[in-house]
């Protein structure tokens, strides 16, 4: 929950990202159609679970069980006042009042109730007494729940409707000390409702005054009264945030201070504030007598070994960094463009000397790949990392199960600096996966570049 209004830039961040129509071969139309039936599924199924991956273990989680908070976990806020960050409206000009009996767990659930009442005094010490009219719920893990690095992932269902703000989020522990933003602030997730198929993403600290990065993900689908899940993968030099267990926006890559300490955990729902240009309280979309509701599955806290989960099992990926040119890599053109695949030098390479790079000053189509064999029957990502700048109808980190299937991908998005990236989940059960890069440019714009290296294929 950034102390500024943050929206333009952090708008213009994630149009960057935004997907673009693609031409798409019928097989690719189809599996486009068939994952946004299953998304349409997920949305109305039971409770999400979800899977960190090889190598990481569970360090903490509530799976928010029984009748009552645990408090051993979890502080409410029962005031206007925040006495961790000592603020009134928290530095943001929300108009909600917090209060613990908006807080509760029922159902396997933390409910978070937004609420709109006859108005209502209100008083602290702080922040004086005023008449207030709509009411929701805070918590934090301040000195009960404190870690570094990780991945940190919730499966919420945010609230629908206009004025709702919910968030997801950490601060730095030692923000009684230095104050916000030297803290540093993580955003996991912000809803707005003028965007509601947007998962965004930010990040707040100290640099010579108030610094901030911002990026985002259009799911595709309206995120808010249904369950989705919401991570970010951190550890000391980045920050991947995900939608569903996909990739959103872009990697935050940082050496700041504020972000090689422990943090702890604050989910609210908000209601108006800056963000939303400070709305009156009559406008916000909250009937009397009919709350709305945040919804929390679980809250979990991974983090790298430490525990039984076995390591990353690994497939060799032949000439992976492309050192040898592309010696062992196929490129396939429908209008024989393959010539728009090189391996090369130039702006240097995420590790050795080389890298792929798909480009040309004249419209091209290509799909560089590499096939494997004799695979055990399971799941498979593929991971690669990427820079990429232009714009291109396609493009993308994919994978197929045989040469005709439709593929799994995931469409690379504007990225100025080296990016890890991975397709979503394969399904291999023919031993057969063929994997790498598709990219189309139907435009002759010399500045449509697509730089590849470091190919890896894991057994998940």
């Amino acid at each position: 929950m950034s102390r500024l209004t943050f929206s333009s830039k952090f708008l213009a961040a994630c149009c960057l990202t935004a997907l673009s129509g693609c031409a798409m071969d019928a097989s690719e139309q189809d599996a486009t159609e068939a994952a946004a039936q299953a998304d349409a599924v997920g949305q109305v199924q039971g409770e999400l679970d979800y899977n960190p991956g090889s190598g990481w273990s569970l360090a903490w989680s509530d799976e928010f069980e029984g009748g009552s908070l645990n408090t051993g976990n979890w502080t409410t806020l029962n005031s206007d006042h925040d006495p961790v960050t000592n603020n009134c409206n928290f530095g943001t000009g929300e108009i909600e009042y917090p209060r613990t009996q908006n807080v509760s767990v029922s159902g396997g659930k933390l409910i978070i109730k937004a609420e709109r009442t006859a108005p209502t005094s209100v008083s602290d010490t702080k922040c004086g007494a005023h008449q207030r009219t709509l009411f929701s719920g805070r918590l934090h893990t301040k000195g009960k729940v404190e870690k570094r690095y990780g991945k940190i992932v919730a499966s919420i269902k945010v609230p629908s409707g206009y004025g709702m703000w919910p968030a997801f989020w950490t601060l730095g522990a030692n923000v009684q000390q230095v104050g916000w933003p030297s803290s540093g602030e993580i955003d996991i997730l912000e809803w707005h409702s003028n965007e509601p198929t947007w998962m965004k993403s930010a990040n707040h600290w100290y640099n010579g005054g108030q610094a901030d990065w911002g990026t985002g993900q259009s799911g595709g689908y309206n995120l808010a009264d249904s369950f989705h899940t919401y991570e970010v993968e951190w550890d000391a030099g980045m920050m991947v945030f995900r939608l569903d267990g996909r990739y959103a926006g872009t990697t935050f890559y940082h050496n700041e201070t504020e972000f090689q300490q422990n943090h702890y955990l604050i989910l609210n729902l908000a209601m108006g504030g800056n963000w939303y240009g400070f709305p009156a309280a009559g406008s916000i979309a909250l009937t009397q007598g009919q709350p709305k509701t945040m919804e929390v599955e679980w809250v979990r806290w991974y983090q790298k070994g430490g525990g039984t989960t076995p390591p990353p099992t690994g497939t060799t990926v032949a000439n992976a960094s492309f050192e040898s040119g592309l010696s062992n890599w196929t490129t396939w053109t429908p209008n024989g463009t393959a010539g728009a695949a090189i391996s090369e030098t130039y702006n240097g390479a995420h590790s050795g000397s080389y890298h792929l790079t798909h480009w040309s000053n004249s419209p091209f189509e290509t799909w560089t790949y590499q096939v494997k064999t004799g695979l055990a029957n399971g799941n498979y990502k593929v991971r690669a990392w990427v820079r990429k700048g232009g714009n291109f109808p396609i493009a993308r980190l994919q994978g197929k199960t045989s040469g005709t299937a439709a593929p799994v991908f995931t469409t690379l998005g504007t990225y100025g600096n080296w990016t890890q990236v991975e397709t979503p989940a394969i399904n291999v059960t023919g031993g057969y996966l063929e994997f790498g890069f598709h990219t189309q440019a139907t435009t002759a714009d010399g500045a449509n570049f697509i730089h590849m290296d470091d190919v890896e294929v894991v057994k998940i």
